[in-house]
């Protein structure tokens, strides 16, 4: 965050595979007032008619799962801008280009250009959330050694599993 509250944008794309709810999320978005109810969509609202949902109830179900990308969002973020930190000190002339959150595979993929080739790096979600929730030494070593890996593997033509 700047000093006015501007997020800088990563020089990396994010994309998310899927996205998950929280508890807290979720009763955040059903104590939201009325008028931070997302419009529905002529779609979205034959959706909710099928099912027999109310619109309101529907748009809530609609801005707890915003909260839940957005959260998911900022966290392949910080993944991404860890692995742009261990970069600078294992291969200064490689860049991550993108995270994508593979959560239905219970991992991260890290891509990455290298020199001769871009390189997608799977880091297992236990391994990337380790680092997010508690970025020990540890967790950021495991990381570390994970792109270390990958950038072996990636440069020698071989997928890293």
């Amino acid at each position: 965050m700047g000093s006015q509250g501007q997020v800088e944008t990563p020089k990396f794309r994010v994309e998310l595979s899927d996205y998950s709810v929280s508890v807290d999320e979720w009763t955040r978005a059903q104590n939201a007032p009325k008028s931070e109810l997302p419009e529905l969509n002529e779609a979205q609202k034959a959706v909710a008619g099928k099912f027999g949902i109310s619109e309101e109830k529907y748009a809530r179900s609609v801005l707890a799962s915003r909260y839940g990308m957005r959260r998911l969002r900022a966290r392949a973020t910080r993944l991404g801008e860890e692995v742009e930190r261990i970069l600078r000190d294992v291969s200064s002339e490689s860049k991550v280009t993108r995270v994508v959150a593979d959560m239905a595979r219970e991992r991260w993929v890290i891509v990455l250009q290298t020199p001769t080739r871009q390189v997608g790096i799977p880091v297992s979600r236990e391994i990337g959330d380790d680092f997010l929730d508690f970025p020990t030494r540890e967790a950021i070593e495991d990381l570390k050694a994970r792109v270390k890996f990958g950038l072996e593997m990636g440069e020698k033509g071989i997928s890293p599993k």
